[in-house]
């Protein structure tokens, strides 16, 4: 393979940045430009050492720098690979990485070192997925999910599914050749109660998956409420700035602004959405069918009321509609009244947004109301991608038990459960196109 270079830090002004190089021509490309404080050349040291010295352009010092050396195939990618760390500054990094392109390397692409370590089997295809996982992660819960991936938990236990499947084609195999002879494994109860056990596990996977989704991309979170119940104030409480415009004019918020928002462990994508009300603005229209398409996508409805008006009919018609989904009513401006909020069936939160100085109270609520979407202790599926696949294996696993209590012929079975060995094999990368290879590794940032 061609030797490809990057930069692995951010892009931006820091202490330090780090250039990694890869490949056959590494060593040789470093040794152009680095020029080591000591006696011991570049082409001299062992794998995992380190060589201060500095970086030089035609006889001028750019930088002195820190080379870190790692010989194949005891590296991250298999191949030699050598990281230089300089000073931070982008201009000077940009420099160093220009110099190495004139000496032979060529740019990685997006993950292209990670895919390299997959390639020569430093990690499977679940383990290099886990990599971005781990580097994406903002909470301890998802930031454990992904270690336990990215140690190859994940693959073990992929791997532990994948043999009860091949162990049931080889008896398959068997039989097929010798008709007369049928292994006890191939037991009509037995089959059916194998099959079974492997598709509660997987359909756990998905469910897993699913629940950890919400916590670890973010829960989709719509504000909703009529004109003027302070959706907006809400907004702002919760940004910890003026994110949203807050007027005594209903209808001010005319579109959908959304914003990341922590609350303790939880990561909120948070919606401010129009006021819901009927009305002949045109323009007013848009922002309320943009309100309700955000609500058809999300996973909880934060329902703001203006206390000092108090709960309305159509209040409750709206709150009705969110019935599917995880449901928290505000009972906003308690500043302007001591009126209670009414009984209802779904938690209500007594606040005023524009002077509430903690998320104690909300964060009590989000734990009550997600206490069944917890990441679950067994390593689990991190993406679309492994959930797809889970799911297509499930799919042929419950066709070969249909076929099972239909009574159809044991060999029609044999071809589903092919398939559902192999989506599982395509998890960790076995078989897989490089088309899958590629839509994987695009996702990743260029130097990992």
């Amino acid at each position: 393979m061609n030797t490809i270079a990057a930069i692995s830090t951010p892009n931006a002004v820091g202490g330090i940045a780090m250039i990694r190089i890869s490949g056959n021509h590494a060593i040789e490309a470093a040794s152009h430009i680095f020029i080591p404080a000591g006696d011991t050349k570049i082409t001299e040291m062992r794998g995992y050492t380190c060589s201060y010295g500095w970086i030089e352009d035609n006889g001028q010092r750019l930088d002195d720098v820190v080379l870190t050396l790692f010989r194949a195939p005891h590296s991250y990618t298999g191949e030699d690979t050598v990281e230089i760390t300089c000073h931070g500054g982008l201009f000077l990094s940009k420099q160093i990485l220009s110099l190495l392109y004139r000496n032979g390397c060529e740019p990685a692409g997006p993950g292209e070192f990670t895919k390299r370590a997959f390639l020569n089997g430093k990690l499977s295809l679940s383990q290099a997925e886990a990599v971005m996982d781990v580097i994406r992660a903002d909470g301890a819960a998802s930031l454990r999910q992904a270690n336990l991936a990215k140690q190859g938990k994940l693959h073990e236990r992929m791997f532990s599914i994948s043999e009860r499947l091949v162990d049931m084609m080889s008896a398959f195999a068997y039989w097929l050749d010798d008709a007369e002879e049928m292994p006890p494994e191939l037991d009509r109860d037995t089959l059916l109660q194998e099959l079974n056990s492997i598709s509660s596990n997987l359909s756990q996977m998905s469910a897993d998956y699913q629940n950890g989704r919400i916590l670890r991309d973010g829960i989709r979170t719509v504000l909703l409420g009529r004109p003027n119940a302070g959706k907006s104030s809400v907004m702002n409480w919760l940004c910890g700035m003026q994110r949203s415009i807050v007027t005594e004019f209903a209808g001010t918020t005319r579109d959908v602004i959304t914003e990341q928002v922590k609350i303790g462990e939880f990561t909120l994508l948070l919606s401010d959405t129009a006021g819901l009300r009927e009305t002949d603005n045109a323009i007013e229209t848009i922002g309320i069918s943009q309100a309700y398409q955000a609500l058809d996508t999300a996973d909880f409805v934060l329902y703001v009321i203006d206390a000092s008006v108090g709960m309305q009919p159509d209040d409750n018609e709206i709150i009705a509609s969110c019935h599917d989904r995880p449901l928290l009513v505000i009972w906003n401006k308690t500043d302007l009244t001591d009126a209670a909020p009414p009984q209802m069936d779904v938690p209500v939160l007594t606040i005023s947004a524009l002077h509430a100085d903690s998320f104690a109270p909300l964060e009590e609520e989000l734990s009550k109301l997600f206490a069944g979407y917890a990441f679950s202790d067994q390593p689990s599926i991190m993406n679309e991608r492994q959930n797809a696949l889970i799911q297509r294996a499930d799919a042929r696993i419950q066709a070969c038990c249909d076929l099972l209590r239909q009574d159809a012929e044991l060999d029609m079975i044999y071809s589903d459960l092919e398939d559902a060995a192999q989506a599982l094999r395509e998890i960790d990368g076995s078989d897989v196109t490089d088309d899958v290879l590629d839509g994987v590794f695009s996702k990743f940032c260029v130097g990992k």
